[in-house]
């Protein structure tokens, strides 16, 4: 059985093939609303699928963004990209997901690849606030770019990203309302923006009383070397905020196989609200990330002229979303 054609969803239709193929490309600004809606039913009847290739060279657009994060190991960036690709499907288009390897020289060969397979736009998750600028800035010459979720110094260009400062406050008031005062920080990566606003953002509102376990990488087996810590080290602490939710499932397993009850004992945040947090014993308080919402503006943004995408920082506000790893009774 053959491929259906673009002149077969047109005729199914009862429209002219130039209308069909108008409709089908996204440029249906001058297509009756009743026109489309008969292409996109024929088109969805007939099972047609648009040939991305020979669009690429009668429009010289090719309906891909690619999306560059610094690790898929973490499922937080899964989410994010899921949450991205979702976005772009709706607009009509495809996403191609890079991993950055957690390293800057690997995320500016991924951005180079990108470029070479035409892509309409691009977003990073940039691997570092300092060293991820040059290359974005270079490929922000040749494409639209978007930073997401993080930011880059000497970018070039704009960055979506939650209000870290706010996340980390919803989350000290969360504790802090529990009676729990004597409250530790276990982060890791502070080369990023996100890790770097999580450490100011603590450190400024605890002050002298910020306890840290500062740690090589957003994994579980670091929140496990954090857990050790902390059991072995800090015996008057009542709460901990890890600056991921990866963190924080290592911490936990650790705290508990050191019969420190969680809440009990410590209570215990996550950050990022990834699925798995469900799913815990306890599941564990976290920060939701309004990942949608950020997705559509970074979108609109990639798709806007370029003296929109001056380098700058656009904030979503975080959603606290409480657990039993704080409140037994949650």
């Amino acid at each position: 059985m053959t491929a259906p054609r673009l002149l077969d969803v047109a005729a199914a239709a009862g429209v002219s093939r130039a209308t069909a193929s108008r409709v089908l490309a996204g440029t249906q600004r001058n297509v009756d609303p009743e026109l489309a809606r008969r292409v996109e039913e024929a088109a969805r009847h007939l099972g047609y699928r648009t040939n991305h290739s020979a669009r690429a060279l009668r429009t010289g657009t090719t309906g891909t963004i690619g999306v560059v994060v610094p690790s898929l190991a973490n499922p937080y960036f899964v989410q994010l990209a899921d949450a991205l690709a979702q976005q772009v499907r709706a607009a009509g288009g495809q996403l191609v997901v890079s991993d950055a390897a957690n390293d800057t020289a690997v995320e500016a060969e991924q951005i180079e690849t990108l470029l070479g397979g035409r892509v309409d736009g691009l977003l990073v998750v940039p691997v570092s606030a300092g060293a991820s600028g040059p290359a974005v800035r270079a490929a922000a010459q040749r494409t639209p770019v978007v930073l997401f979720d993080r930011w880059a110094t000497g970018s070039g260009t704009v960055a979506v990203t939650l209000d870290n400062t706010a996340a980390m406050r919803l989350l000290l008031d969360h504790l802090e309302g529990l009676g729990r005062h004597r409250i530790a920080l276990v982060a890791a990566d502070q080369a990023s923006s996100s890790g770097a606003e999580r450490l100011a953002a603590f450190t400024g509102a605890r002050g002298a009383d910020a306890t840290t376990v500062l740690l090589p990488s957003f994994t579980t087996d670091a929140g496990r070397t954090a857990g050790r810590r902390i059991a072995e080290r800090h015996a008057g602490i009542d709460a901990v905020v890890c600056g991921a939710d990866v963190l924080a499932v290592g911490l936990v397993s650790t705290l508990q196989r050191s019969a420190i009850p969680v809440p009990g004992r410590i209570a215990v945040t996550g950050f990022d609200d990834t699925e798995m947090l469900e799913l815990l014993d306890p599941p564990i308080t976290s920060i939701r990330h309004p990942l949608t919402a950020m997705a559509e503006r970074a979108l609109t943004l990639l798709q806007s002229p370029a003296r929109e995408r001056s380098e700058r920082v656009e904030r979503f506000a975080p959603q606290l979303v409480v657990r039993s790893s704080t409140d037994a009774n949650a």
